[in-house]
């Protein structure tokens, strides 16, 4: 498990003028924050106050209202009498996180097609798309997690409501950081590529029915690998879905 620690928040607290512990408090969340979705801060990893206080060279004070925060939003757990931990996740939040991926995804899909899309646009989520393929020969990793993440937002973006492109960001944020990589067995090569190619296909020919339908089986068959390797001594299985 990872030991590396945050980064330390640039002002240190010298009294206790509320202003200056706000913003001490927002600077201590933030570097927790950023080691968490840097993978520095792992899933599973407890939190201690004092090393954290220690290693951002802060008080007690503002980590507990950090990780208060942290738990909050998700990104930690709080367990009676064991402390804070960084969050993992469990079936039940990966079944409703996708099922508001989808429903996202889908629906900024239809508008693009409402507004069409330019040449060029393809040609960009072509490109993210050749990166994901050399990642799909390697073993799983984040950084192909994070690609894929790109491709997808990417063509989310291109329905023109970046409130929703915001908010699916986060979704991605939740499913892709709260995972372990480790003992995760992909046996599915480059088959996650290709199905991007058949949704750029589909765009390609203006056909918003493939196109829906190549997407909403790329995210199910999605959430179901995600839940069959979250399942006590599951073994690899090779359908053809995203990380």
């Amino acid at each position: 498990m990872s030991t590396t620690k945050p980064s330390a928040p640039a002002l240190a607290p010298t009294h206790a003028d509320p202003e200056v512990l706000d913003v001490l408090v927002q600077s201590t969340y933030q570097s927790i924050k950023d080691a968490i979705l840097g993978n520095r801060l792992r899933p599973g990893h407890k939190l201690i106050h004092q090393a954290l206080a220690e290693s951002l060279g802060v008080s007690r004070t503002p980590v507990r209202e950090s990780l208060e925060r942290l738990y909050q939003e998700g990104y930690v757990t709080r367990i009676a009498n064991r402390g804070y931990f960084v969050a993992e996740i469990d079936v039940q939040e990966v079944r409703e996180l996708y099922q508001t991926r989808e429903a996202l995804e889908i629906y900024a899909l239809q508008l693009v097609f409402r507004g069409g899309i330019s040449s060029a646009s393809v040609l960009e989520l072509h490109a993210i798309n050749t990166r994901y393929k050399a990642l799909c020969m390697e073993n799983l990793s984040r950084e192909r997690l994070m690609v894929d993440r790109e491709f997808h937002l990417a063509l989310a973006a291109l329905s023109g409501n970046q409130s929703l492109r915001k908010i699916l960001g986060g979704i991605f944020d939740r499913l892709i950081l709260k995972r372990r990589v480790e003992g995760f067995h992909d046996l599915r090569g480059i088959e996650p590529y290709e199905d991007h190619v058949r949704i750029l296909a589909a765009l390609g020919t203006n056909d918003e029915q493939a196109a829906v339908g190549l997407l909403r089986s790329h995210i199910g068959g999605a959430c179901a690998r995600f839940i069959h390797y979250l399942e006590p001594g599951a073994e690899p299985v090779t359908t053809s879905i995203s990380p």
